[in-house]
C-alpha cells in the first residue's frame, strides 16, 4: 500500500512537473504577432471593399436598351403585376427583333386566354 502511494506520488510530480515545463513556454508574443497580421489584412481587404463600393456602377449601353424594354404590363405602377399571366406574355413577346428570333410563346398564351376566360366567369357571376 506504501509503494502504492509513493508511486502515485512520484507520477503526480512528475506529471505536474511536465505540465509546467510544456506550459511555461511563453508564446504569447508569437499569437498576438500573427493576430495582428490577420487584423492588418481584414482591414486591407474591408478597405478595397469599400473603395469598390464607392466607384460608380456603369450600364453598358446594350444593358441600358435592355432594362428600358419593360413592357407596361410587367410594372406595378402602370397598374401591371409582374407576376401575372399577362406580363409573361408581353415579356415573351419582347425577345428578339423580329418573328424569327421569338421564342415559343404559344403556352405562355394559352395561359393568358385561360386566365381571361376565369376572370370573365367570375366576373359575370357577381349580381
Amino acid at each position: 500500500m506504501v509503494a502504492v502511494l509513493i508511486t502515485a506520488g512520484v507520477l503526480l510530480f512528475v506529471g505536474g512537473g511536465a505540465a509546467g515545463f510544456a506550459l511555461g513556454r511563453d508564446r504569447t508574443g508569437e499569437v498576438i504577432e500573427a493576430q495582428t497580421e490577420l487584423i492588418g489584412e481584414i482591414q486591407d481587404g474591408q478597405r478595397a471593399l469599400v473603395e469598390a463600393a464607392g466607384r460608380p456602377v456603369v450600364i453598358d449601353a446594350e444593358v441600358r436598351a435592355s432594362l428600358s424594354k419593360v413592357p407596361p404590363a410587367c410594372i406595378s405602377k402602370l397598374g401591371g403585376d409582374p407576376m401575372s399571366a399577362q406580363c409573361a406574355l408581353m415579356a415573351c413577346w419582347a425577345f428578339g427583333q423580329s418573328a424569327a428570333q421569338r421564342p415559343d410563346c404559344d403556352a405562355v398564351e394559352a395561359l393568358v386566354v385561360e386566365a381571361l376566360n376565369q376572370k370573365g366567369r367570375s366576373e359575370s357571376s357577381i349580381p
